[in-house]
């Protein structure tokens, strides 16, 4: 009996210190990424990622008309556009994204939203540049140029 609570001990302790090891790689904050420039549509890009204890809290990705400041994802014009053709839209390609990225917490593991193909290929850039650079801990907004 007082190996098998030795042996729950040890296992919890080692547990908890994975854990602890973990929540600290990434420091709590909000990690905001964006393109420099906007795209053939008019709209810039971005991702928003909150960690709290090494965990992912909120995500956010969308895109900023250049011309009016307004939300890809609240277009009702875009969105009519692409029903026209597909059976997407903005809003919902971008919630498939972050429920994906939600789930794995890895951009290698969210896969190209069908019909959506050049905006999911953009904010998977996004969210890459983002990994790469979350260790460092700076909140500061991260602009990069976009990959043709």
């Amino acid at each position: 009996m007082k190996r098998i609570i030795a042996i729950l001990l040890v296992i919890t302790c080692i547990t908890c210190l994975t854990a602890c090891s973990s929540s600290k790689l990434i420091p709590n904050g909000t990690y905001h990424i964006e393109y420099d420039s906007s795209d053939a549509t008019g709209y810039i890009d971005f991702v928003e990622v909150t960690f709290e204890n090494g965990k992912i809290t909120d995500v956010k990705m969308d895109a900023v008309s250049e011309s009016d400041g307004s939300l890809k994802s609240e277009s009702e014009e875009y969105r009519a556009d692409m029903e026209q053709y597909t059976d997407t839209y903005p809003e919902k390609y971008y919630m498939d994204l972050i429920n994906q990225y939600i789930l794995t917490g890895n951009s290698a593991e969210v896969d190209v939203v069908a019909s959506a193909t050049a905006t999911s290929n953009s904010i998977l850039n996004l969210l890459r540049a983002l990994e790469a650079s979350l260790k460092s801990g700076s909140t500061e907004t991260t602009i990069i140029v976009p990959r043709d």
